[in-house]
């Protein structure tokens, strides 16, 4: 009978060990570090890269009309890639997924858009895309630490 009795505390005692041990794995289950963890990366990634500012205006040209924006805080490859994303043109969903590094020309035939020609210099990408009545021109420029996005549009 001591043995049965030994025997049942024991099941006791290590039930309510393990009882303990599950409270605590759900406790810190319900207050995650990864919120911290997330949140410091976040701010770690402004501090590497601070938001991008823009400032633009209107420019009027003979047979067109464009615009001139100054972005701070970017570079060549995440001004292209945001003009795709934000879609800053008509047509920018045929663009290349990624800037090319050398010239290079695409046929579209969509849309009224025939082709998009890209021009790549050291600080320069220049970008025609051509259509039945016109043309757009994007340009974008690295200018020490800021890049001149310039978007025209041309009629024939």
């Amino acid at each position: 009978m001591k043995k049965i009795a030994c025997f049942a505390l024991l099941a006791l005692l290590f039930t309510n060990c393990k009882q303990n041990n599950s409270e605590k794995e759900l406790e810190s289950i319900k207050t995650p570090a990864v919120t911290d963890t997330v949140a410091a990366i976040k701010e770690e990634t402004k501090k590497e890269n601070p938001e991008t500012t823009e400032d633009c205006k209107d420019i009027v040209v003979e047979m067109g009309d464009g615009r001139e924006c100054i972005l701070t805080n970017i570079d060549l490859n995440r001004a292209y890639l945001n003009i795709i994303k934000n879609k800053q043109v008509e047509e920018s969903e045929y663009f290349l997924t990624a800037l090319p590094t050398e010239k290079k020309s695409v046929q579209v035939n969509k849309n009224g858009l025939i082709s998009i020609d890209y021009e790549i210099t050291k600080n320069k990408v220049a970008i025609s895309m051509n259509y039945e009545g016109g043309v757009t021109e994007v340009t974008l420029e690295k200018i020490n630490n800021t890049v001149k996005r310039s978007i025209y549009h041309y009629a024939d």
